[in-house]
């Protein structure tokens, strides 16, 4: 009977153990704080050995001190100064806290400590080596990105355009003058209005030179062939006119040259030249390009 009830017991213990390391390590807290230290043993030791199964460097300290102070309460020196030098060599400035930890156990902990003196100062210039290391190579990182961000950096692209002006065309009909001075809405004006007069005057011409071909008028005609002719020279002269007015405005507002810029950001510019090259109308572009 009592050897059922002490197996009974023990499959129950072991049942409701926990699998996870996070886990079993805080129900080895509780074992500590309670004295059950072969229990805090026998739950920490198969996480720890050969390799330990935490997932976090503090679990494992956390650990190692647990055990290590376990050992050390059933007088088992050999394991604890195992357990205790793994820990000092994840963490060569580990110190326990005198507050809840026995007087014999920390004068125990710092001669172990004590022994390891040199390989903790090797272990502490290799530790601050490897973070000096990653703070290079973060450091160096972050000096990449941002030359690459400056790099795909939107650029300014500038195109100057310098055109050549001829005083020749301020003498053209249908606003060519206009035009060339970039003054579009006054071309395009007298543009309507010289193609409409001329138009008008050219057929009136063309109507009367048709019906009276040897220019002889009917009598009852007269009028109305007067009035057309009277239709076609008043738009004609309108026409030159208004081809005298272009000409005039053209001069008035005529420059030799004509220099325009036009400005944009072009994304991902990684290197940037100047150009220039001559223009078939005569005048010359110059400007700055780069490449992606």
């Amino acid at each position: 009977m009592w050897l059922l009830l002490t197996l009974w017991t023990i499959l129950s213990q072991v049942a409701v153990d926990p699998v996870d390391p996070p886990d079993r390590l805080e129900l080895a807290s509780q074992e500590s704080l309670q004295g059950n230290h072969q229990r805090v043993i026998d739950l920490l030791s198969s996480l720890l050995y050969p390799t330990s199964q935490f997932a976090t460097e503090e679990e494992e300290i956390k650990a190692l001190r647990l055990l290590g102070l376990s050992y050390w309460f059933l007088n088992n020196t050999g394991e604890a100064t195992k357990a205790f030098t793994v820990l000092l060599n994840r963490r060569p400035d580990f110190k326990l806290d005198p507050v809840v930890v026995p007087a014999g156990a920390l004068l125990f902990f710092n001669e172990v400590k004590g022994k390891l003196r040199e390989k903790l100062n090797e272990l502490r210039r290799l530790k601050k080596e490897e973070e000096e290391r990653r703070k290079r190579e973060k450091a160096e990182a972050e000096r990449r990105f941002q030359e690459e961000l400056r790099k795909n950096a939107p650029v300014l692209r500038e195109t100057t355009v310098i055109q050549k002006n001829y005083m020749l065309f301020n003498f053209f009909p249908l606003g060519l003058g206009q035009f060339q001075n970039r003054q579009d809405a006054k071309g395009w004006l007298l543009v309507g209005l010289q193609s409409l007069t001329v138009t008008v005057s050219i057929s009136a011409y063309t109507y009367l030179k048709y019906k009276y071909p040897r220019g002889v008028v009917p009598e009852e005609e007269k009028v109305s062939a007067r009035q057309i002719q009277y239709l076609q020279v008043g738009t004609g002269a309108a026409f030159f006119a208004l081809w005298m007015t272009g000409i005039v405005d053209a001069l008035v507002f005529h420059k030799p040259t004509r220099k325009t810029t036009d400005r944009q950001y072009v994304p991902g510019k990684r290197r940037l030249e100047l150009f220039g090259m001559p223009l078939e109308s005569g005048g010359f572009m110059f400007g700055v390009q780069g490449e992606f």
